[in-house]
């Protein structure tokens, strides 16, 4: 493992534990998600600073929002790196409220998928992003129904961002899915293929090219009896392609990063799937290399970290499958906020002591 793979996974472990640590009733999942964030900005956890998010967050939202359910953590986070955390939660509402009109359920989804508008600092053009990413989606309804469904929707964002044509996103996608599946006979499931299929098309370049750098990282993977054939992780392995590496060494890296994770507490079988834990290595050893110069020269990758985004929104994918019901969730909240007003004045009580 390289030293740099190594101080990523140490980072990411000092991140989610301090995370799981405060917010300790919340799912797991969770806080590996915000662990994941914090890692991919090179920051550390600030806990205090979550804390007044969680209740500035109560403030901005009702008791049973979807803001409050399965991207809470996620969303803390973020808030948290944002140098206005109130004026975040409002850009992220009314983006939410365009990608939300004219739909009859609320959506976690769509919050995620305003987050990363907002990340981006794209809320501006919010209403040409969302008219792009419906064209998007019902193209891809059109053509594969049965596939096509909500969890798509962050993918989706990243590709109505990017200033590539929708017809020739489109086309890519369609090669792509048809080219891993009947031609190299891919034995994944199909939404993982597709899900790989809207990473890929996110960058110029041939398609079928990206394809074989990404089968070539998949086969090592497998002969080394990795758990990768379904799931997330091998929609992971799209964030992949940018790196300048041979495959041998990048799929060296994760096998690195996936053993090393097997042997932290929370990281075991027992605590999360191999599929998960693999998608948890490729996204840090995705952040742990150097993106070729012709990825960087690609100005929607260099500006909205295009790429590297896409890894965090697999991992949210991956936690809604997770979910709590929202009420809970927002119990915890209330109940969690009790705790924090109470352990401030016990700190002002004693400070007033001494």
């Amino acid at each position: 493992m390289t030293e740099r793979l190594r101080n990523k996974c140490d980072l990411f472990l000092r991140n989610r534990n301090a995370v799981s640590k405060k917010f300790m009733l919340e799912k797991g999942m969770m806080s590996i998600a915000a662990g994941l964030i914090f890692t991919g900005a090179d920051k550390e956890a600030d806990i205090e600073k979550l804390t007044e998010c969680r209740k500035l967050l109560n403030k901005h939202t009702g008791f049973f929002s979807e803001y409050r359910d399965a991207v809470k953590l996620a969303l803390l986070s973020e808030m948290a790196l944002s140098e206005a955390p109130e004026q975040y939660i409002e850009d992220v509402k009314a983006v939410y409220k365009k990608l939300h009109k004219g739909k009859f359920r609320d959506n976690s989804y769509m919050v995620l998928a305003a987050m990363l508008i907002c990340d981006l600092g794209k809320q501006e053009s919010a209403d040409e992003i969302v008219e792009k990413h419906n064209e998007i989606m019902k193209q891809m309804e059109k053509q594969h129904p049965i596939l096509t469904g909500s969890e798509d929707i962050s993918y989706v964002i990243l590709l109505a961002l990017s200033d590539r044509p929708v017809d020739t996103m489109i086309s890519d996608m369609n090669e792509c899915f048809d080219y891993l599946r009947k031609t190299c006979k891919i034995k994944a499931d199909p939404d993982s293929v597709q899900g790989l299929s809207e990473i890929l098309a996110l960058t110029d370049g041939n398609i079928r090219e990206k394809c074989d750098k990404v089968i070539s990282i998949y086969n090592i993977l497998k002969d080394n009896k990795a758990d990768i054939t379904g799931g997330c992780a091998f929609s992971a392995l799209g964030t992949l392609i940018g790196i300048d590496e041979a495959p041998e060494a990048i799929a060296a890296e994760i096998l690195e990063a996936d053993t090393f994770l097997d042997g932290c507490k929370g990281f075991d079988e027992k605590s999360v799937n191999k599929n998960q834990r693999l998608m948890f290595a490729v996204m840090l050893s995705a952040e742990s290399f150097e993106m070729a110069s012709s990825v960087i020269s690609n100005t929607f990758i260099n500006n909205a970290l295009g790429i590297i985004k896409a890894q965090k929104i697999a991992t949210m994918i991956t936690i809604i499958s997770n979910v709590l019901p929202t009420v809970l969730g927002a119990v915890i909240d209330n109940v969690s906020e009790k705790n924090d007003n109470s352990d401030t004045k016990e700190s002002e009580q004693k400070a007033s002591e001494s």
